[in-house]
């Protein structure tokens, strides 16, 4: 086996146990699934989700929460963000979520289960993309569709956010992949596994969430460096931690 073999092997190991999408399979559960995922882009996935869940909790956890966002004028939801506790880092995050409650609730019915229920999960992801919910986030929600049994059929890709552009450009490039050249990250993985990139994703996320850090990687605790290359490039010590053996 070459190296990205064996970082292929690794990583698909490690994704034992995957599970844990909280979808549900209620109009209400599925539309609050979907709004905790829109606001996954840009900040952390923990902080997102529970501002999600927090959001929901603001607007009165109603079953069709895309019909009581867009019974609000833009002005209005606008208007909510500090009342809302900031859902996201930036308003632009908040904002979005209007246009889309908009689109929604005229091309869905107010229910986030019918952009995926009885679709492949190519053609989900076209209706996501339709609705302007970001390429990379439409990704994860189609995996995170697939692992949880409310979609089958063929492949998908990751979602090649912060965590899994860091890894696999260290460990395959020797250094992390930008987010404007986040489609290498794609093309990695599906260089990695073939057959079903998605399945790379968990276990990526969690190196670069528990050991790959922006700085200060605790290289000891990963089990990539045997064949990262960055670790390689930096002479088998723990990067930014010179003299200290891997």
């Amino acid at each position: 086996m070459n190296d990205l073999e064996k970082i292929a092997a690794l990583l698909l190991a490690h994704r034992a146990g995957r599970g844990g999408w909280d979808v549900g399979t209620s109009k209400r559960d599925a539309n609050r699934f979907m709004i905790c995922c829109l606001l996954d882009y840009q900040q952390d996935s923990n902080v997102a989700w529970k501002k999600g869940e927090r959001l929901v909790q603001h607007l009165g956890d109603p079953e069709n929460v895309w019909a009581t966002i867009s019974s609000c004028s833009k002005e209005a939801w606008d208007s909510k963000y500090e009342e809302y506790d900031k859902p996201h880092r930036f308003r632009k995050g908040y904002r979005r979520l209007w246009g889309i409650a908009n689109e929604i609730c005229a091309r869905y019915d107010g229910d986030a289960r019918n952009i995926w229920l009885g679709r492949t999960p190519f053609d989900a992801l076209v209706h996501l993309w339709a609705l302007n919910a970001g390429d990379q986030i439409s990704r994860m929600i189609v995996g995170a569709l697939r692992d949880s049994g409310q979609i089958k059929g063929d492949s998908g890709d990751v979602k090649a956010d912060v965590h899994i552009r860091r890894v696999l450009g260290r460990a395959v490039d020797g250094e992390e992949i930008n987010a404007a050249n986040a489609a290498r990250a794609t093309e990695l993985t599906r260089q990695l596994n073939a057959a079903d990139p998605w399945q790379l994703d968990w276990p990526l996320w969690n190196i670069g969430k528990d050991y790959c850090r922006p700085t200060n990687p605790d290289c000891r605790n990963c089990y990539l460096p045997p064949y990262c290359l960055h670790c390689r490039q930096h002479g088998g010590t723990v990067p930014n931690q010179p003299g200290k053996s891997l």
